[in-house]
């Protein structure tokens, strides 16, 4: 064997040091990464396996009326939950004991059983869905969500007091809003991640939205928390709180006169409505209808579509079924008032009517002729009028903005010229979002200077060429109306923190005087002759001085035969000085009216009588109105006859009285109703009698001599309603108390009548 030489063992040193520098400088630089480079990993990694972290949630703030009353709010509620492998353990831990001689048979807990009763007996859950949940091999399985404080303390006191640990009812919070449905569409609701997507809780999400709070604490190689000493705290920030101008009374009134006439026009694209104070913006109420429950957004609120959605399940289009969802869902939660836009028609006149007085264009004795229609330029049909009666001949200005003639505004807005109409159309804020405090605002669709056509001034002048939003339209009624001030409308009044620090608050903001005081007050007397010219408005109310203008589009980029309509009607009180002012738009209405004198009209008038008061505003009555006042029936029981009968007969109502006993021991209808003059209330004067009840008849489309005489035939009273009940040429509507049901003799009807036509 050849020894090694000195030469070799240097080749060998050489080697194993190079390995050992190249392992050295490997090490290094694993070190260098680790400890340097990637510390932030590492770190990261290192406290996961050191330290546990638990989220403390921040409550989201809560959203009220202009009162103080919530319409959204953070709720806590509990998840119910069973942890199968602290399960397990506790059974094999008590059965090992019990082989030991630790604890005696009769000691023993059946930890199943006692888990499976206390759980079954409050959550609406079966056995066996917790008994297979019981025996999975992981820590966490869930038995039910959104439970109530007393059903969880319900649960988890007689089994803490067993020692069973293996059961849990953890705290989260769930947003709530007491209204169901009222402003749904202005609330809006929350992304099940907890964010706002629709109305005021997106567009205030982020003051909405608390900081979570979080409680860091040192474990150790088992889990298990060690010394307090290694515990930070950081505490949860609750979201800022926001007060709206939305009362909740005139929000509630205003949806039920809308809902009342959706359900009666069944119009084919909802409906919508507004409120709003005229001269600052403040949205006192802002309606969609049909809309949806805020506490089951997912829910589709709308019969014939949820029915229309059911058919697509039941036939296995699941394809079908799944867009037709998403596509409701998109039209259940939107605002109509600020998304969706429509042609004005002739409410629009307003703005033309306003400009041309402005510029001088025209004055209040200008003359212009109806004779029907009115040819704009050779070659294109004329544009016809609404009226059927060979047109409305010589008018001035208030008495065409009362016929609502489209010819006389096509001849007003060719005064008024394409370039003064397009300025003012921009001044209005018409080219423009309104900015209001909610999101999804649509932008107008509209003629420009540029493109503007002389045909395209004609039809603009009475609103049929430029789509808008409702809002962009009652803020420049508003204009119209208050001085001539064009307003940024707003929803939100302050926002305050936990605390109820004010954090930020919202004033009027006034963009610019688009018209004169003086323009504006000719305007606004020019609208209040318009709804009260011979009282034969729909929107006329007995004591108050309202103005008003109706406005009926056709929507010809849907159906160019013009046979789908846009019902409107925007009005203002008081008439001399506006404070409040609210529009409703039907959209498509298909039950055979279309006017919106005749169809949006009702819903003001209805609203208005409820809200005025509310706000302060009580009737002044004329002499005349005094006189044809409804009369409240009074409190008869026990009277005499004879007296009973003086007295109605002093208030103007007849007696029928019933039975041969000396005093009255019941009457139809009750003490509580008011009744026109001239009904008859009837008297029963002896106890047992048996009560006669008859059919009440369908009235639609007769007049108000043949539905009291019809009504009266019956034993019935009519209380007619709305505006236009006693002029000439007024039907009933079909809108009416007790139709096609039976009711006892005596009983008040109401039914609404009114005048089927574009005037006013």
């Amino acid at each position: 064997m050849e020894k090694s030489t000195a030469t070799m063992k240097a080749r060998l040193f050489l080697g194993i040091f190079a390995v050992m520098l190249a392992v050295t400088v490997y090490i290094s630089y694993v070190m260098y990464n680790v400890a340097v480079r990637e510390s932030d990993k590492y770190q990261a990694l290192a406290n996961s396996q050191q330290f546990k972290t638990m989220t403390v949630s921040a409550n989201r703030g809560s959203i009220y009326d202009k009162n103080g009353q919530v319409l959204a709010q953070s709720v806590t509620v509990y998840t119910v939950f069973v942890d199968p492998l602290t399960f397990q353990s506790q059974v094999d831990d008590q059965l090992d004991k019990i082989s030991k001689g630790k604890i005696e048979p009769q000691d023993v807990i059946d930890y199943e059983n006692e888990i499976v009763r206390a759980l079954v007996s409050h959550l609406d859950v079966s056995e066996e869905e917790v008994r297979e949940k019981l025996h999975k091999n992981n820590r966490y399985q869930v038995i039910a969500k959104d439970v109530d404080k007393v059903t969880a303390t319900a649960i988890m006191d007689p089994l803490t007091e067993l020692g069973i640990i293996s059961v849990g009812a953890a705290p989260t919070a769930k947003r709530y809003y007491p209204n169901n449905d009222l402003a749904a569409n202005v609330i809006g609701h929350l992304h099940y991640d907890g964010y706002g997507i629709y109305g005021l809780e997106s567009y205030y999400d982020d003051y909405l939205t608390g900081v979570d709070g979080k409680i860091i604490t040192a474990i150790d190689a088992n889990g298990r928390e060690i010394q307090y000493r290694y515990k930070q705290s950081y505490d949860a920030q609750d979201g800022d709180s926001i007060y709206t101008n939305i009362d909740t009374t005139i929000q509630y009134y205003v949806e039920k006169a809308l809902k009342s006439a959706v359900d009666a026009n069944q119009p084919k694209d909802k409906g919508c409505a507004i409120v709003m104070e005229a001269k600052t913006g403040k949205i006192l109420a802002m309606a969609t209808e049909p809309d949806y429950d805020l506490n089951a957004p997912a829910e589709i609120f709308d019969e014939n579509t949820a029915a229309a959605l059911s058919g697509l399940l039941e036939a296995g289009d699941e394809k079908a079924y799944n867009e037709a969802r998403s596509a409701a869902w998109n039209l259940q939660w939107t605002n109509k008032a600020i998304s969706s836009l429509y042609f004005p028609g002739s409410v629009f006149k307003v703005v033309t009517g306003s400009a041309a007085l402005e510029e001088r264009a025209i004055s209040l004795f200008d003359t212009y002729y109806c004779n029907g229609s009115f040819k704009v330029i050779d070659g294109v049909p004329p544009i016809s009028c609404w009226t059927t009666h060979g047109g409305h001949g010589t008018q001035n200005f208030v008495q065409a903005m009362t016929n609502s003639c489209n010819p006389a505004f096509i001849q007003i807005g060719q005064k008024l010229g394409a370039k003064a109409f397009t300025d003012y159309f921009a001044a209005y804020g018409l080219t423009e979002k309104t900015g209001i405090d909610l999101p999804a605002e649509t932008s107008s669709i509209y003629v420009p200077y540029s493109r503007m056509t002389t045909l395209d001034l004609a039809v603009s002048s009475f609103g049929q060429a430029n789509k808008i939003t409702p809002l962009q339209m009652i803020t420049a009624y508003a204009a119209v109306v208050n001085g001539g001030y064009l307003v940024t409308p707003y929803v939100v009044n302050k926002i305050v923190d936990s605390e109820g620090n004010i954090v930020k608050e919202f004033e009027p903001t006034i963009k610019r005087q688009v018209i004169s005081e003086e323009t504006s007050a000719v305007m606004r007397d020019t609208l209040e002759t318009v709804v009260t010219v011979n009282q034969g408005s729909n929107v006329y109310i007995e004591g108050y001085h309202i103005g008003g203008k109706s406005g009926t589009s056709q929507k010809l980029d849907v159906n160019p035969e013009g046979n789908t309509y846009v019902s409107s009607y925007c009005a203002f009180y008081p008439a001399d000085d506006p404070e409040i002012i609210m529009l409703v738009m039907i959209d498509e209405p298909t039950q055979g009216l279309y006017y919106g004198s005749a169809v949006a009209a009702p819903v003001v008038s209805e609203a208005f009588k409820e809200i005025l008061p509310y706000l302060g505003y009580y009737a002044e009555y004329s002499e005349e109105e005094l006189e044809n006042l409804d009369v409240n029936v009074p409190d008869l029981a026990n009277a005499d006859v004879d007296s009973a009968v003086a007295t109605l007969e002093a208030l103007g109502l007849n007696a029928n009285v019933v039975g041969d006993g000396g005093k009255v021991v019941r009457q139809v209808p009750s003490s509580s109703d008011a009744m026109p003059k001239g009904c008859t209330v009837v008297l029963y004067t002896e106890d047992g009698i048996e009560p006669k009840y008859v059919e009440v008849p369908d009235l639609t489309g007769r007049t108000l001599e043949y539905a009291t005489e019809k009504l009266s035939k019956l034993g019935l009273n009519l209380k007619p309603l709305g505006g236009a009940a006693q002029k000439d040429g007024a039907k009933c509507s079909g809108v009416m108390s007790h139709k096609d049901e039976t009711v006892e003799v005596g009983t008040v009807i109401e039914a609404y009548f009114i005048i089927n036509d574009e005037t006013g």
